[in-house]
């Protein structure tokens, strides 16, 4: 009797065993409708995302080829600008100039005709106008070449109007925004001849020593030599 209940036990406990799986089978479907279930949802999101990503590139290259093309019609204009100055009709030269600045603002040829407008100016002895279009474009911190070149001009318009300290001042900012060295030695000459016109003599000797120490390569080092020997009798 214990045989036979021992073996009822073991065959109870083998049913047992069997009917498990069942029960784990049922739970696996439900994790496989599940993870489908996050797939699709899954699925979805990616593809969403992918196209916002592809929108971002498609907006990307659209601006990039509108900013060539941009540029490169704005490069023309200016060429014809520059052929009608050439030919001394400077008048047409400068109502292009001012439509190139206005119509392509934020382009390297805008900030070119913006210079090159005001110094038609100059030719055409407009120096009050140039001075105030100079000092616009000045304050809106263009990058450094043309801000040295704008201000270089400035210097021009403002001694041609006899404004000598605030010539010199304009001289020195143009040479300190100034890439190489023969633009920074040739404002710092001109600040110089601009310093000793306004009675500012330390200022206007400061500015030729630093030429001879700082650019000796330079050909204005030279003329810097004859100026200071001219100021200083040969005392230097």
């Amino acid at each position: 009797m214990q045989t036979l209940s021992g073996h009822n036990q073991h065959g109870h406990n083998r049913y047992e065993h069997t009917s498990s799986p069942s029960r784990h089978s049922g739970s696996l479907f439900g994790d496989q409708a599940d993870i489908t279930a996050w797939l699709r949802t899954r699925q979805r999101a990616l593809l969403w995302g992918g196209g916002i990503l592809a929108l971002i590139v498609f907006v990307a290259w659209f601006m990039f080829e509108s900013g060539r093309r941009k540029q490169s019609v704005a490069s023309e204009a200016l060429d014809r600008a520059r052929n009608a100055a050439d030919q001394g009709n400077l008048a047409a030269a400068s109502g292009e100039f001012q439509k190139i600045s206005q119509s392509f603002s934020g382009t390297d040829a805008a900030m070119q005709a913006i210079l090159a407008l005001n110094q038609v100016r100059l030719q055409n002895k407009q120096g009050p106008l140039a001075v105030d279009d100079l000092r616009k474009f000045v304050g809106t911190n263009p990058p450094p070449a043309f801000g040295a070149a704008a201000n270089r001009l400035l210097g021009t318009a403002l001694e041609n109007g006899t404004k000598f300290a605030e010539a010199a001042a304009a001289y020195e900012k143009s040479s300190e925004l100034a890439v190489e060295d023969y633009l920074k030695a040739e404002a710092l000459l001109a600040a110089g001849r601009a310093y000793r016109l306004s009675g500012n003599r330390e200022k206007a000797l400061a500015a030729l020593r630093t030429v001879i120490e700082k650019y000796p390569k330079t050909a204005s080092k030279s003329e810097a030599e004859v100026r200071l020997g001219e100021m200083t009798k040969g005392a230097q």
